[in-house]
């Protein structure tokens, strides 16, 4: 069956709020170096461009080893606990389901680890509605960079200028400007709505029920 459109989605502040779980492995492994705790505010304007980019902002004046140490404490962490708290934002299940039972392809395209990706959308159960799954692996392809974004293009035979690259923020609609793909930033995670129509998307939406509604309104 020839795809005429496709989606790929961000994970944390797009699919699933995991602002407290992020926040608790973060202060967990602060405290383990003897360093402050954090506020989840401060946290939530952080996220989105990896955990060792979280932790450099989390002890800006630290040295590389301490970060190291506190990326591996985090991680070690958050890898135990990712989905104590963490859920679905409201709608997006339905929104998932609604995509699924009309065939339409749907990834996970994260900056968070890529074994950590996996599990936290296995630990959610969500698994079932992607046919790809990527987390980060290299610098290389980490967020906005769009080699992650288009192997998945190819690998449905879907053009770029065909896929909605949706996300909370902006490394999100640069990913898609990079990608040539349709850029859909979303108000309801962790990036203020002034700052996403700063980055110009081409959408902006309130709430996961406009998602399946895309393809009708694409320019």
């Amino acid at each position: 069956m020839k795809r005429t459109h496709a989606f790929i989605f961000d994970l944390d502040g797009t699919l699933v709020d995991s602002l407290f779980d992020i926040t608790h492995a973060l202060n967990h492994a602060l405290m383990k170096i003897g360093e402050s705790t954090v506020r989840s505010r401060d946290v939530r304007s952080w996220i989105g461009d990896g955990l060792p980019t979280l932790c450099r902002r989390a002890v800006p004046k630290a040295d590389k080893k301490t970060v190291r140490v506190l990326v591996r404490e985090a991680v070690s962490h958050y890898t135990a606990h990712c989905a104590a708290n963490t859920r679905p934002y409201p709608n997006v299940l339905q929104m998932l389901e609604l995509l699924r039972a009309t065939h339409t392809a749907a990834a996970v395209l994260s900056n968070k680890p890529h074994d950590l990706t996996l599990r936290l959308v296995s630990e959610l159960n969500m698994g079932k509605y992607f046919s790809d799954i990527r987390g980060c692996t290299s610098e290389e392809d980490k967020k906005p960079s769009p080699h992650s974004a288009l192997r998945f293009a190819d690998a449905l035979g879907v053009r770029p200028a065909d896929v909605f690259l949706v996300g909370d923020s902006s490394v999100d609609i640069e990913t898609a400007r990079n990608a040539d793909m349709i850029a859909v930033a979303v108000t309801w995670g962790f990036t203020d709505r002034s700052a996403l129509l700063a980055a110009g998307p081409d959408f902006l939406l309130d709430d996961p029920a406009e998602i399946p509604q895309l393809p009708r309104k694409k320019k």
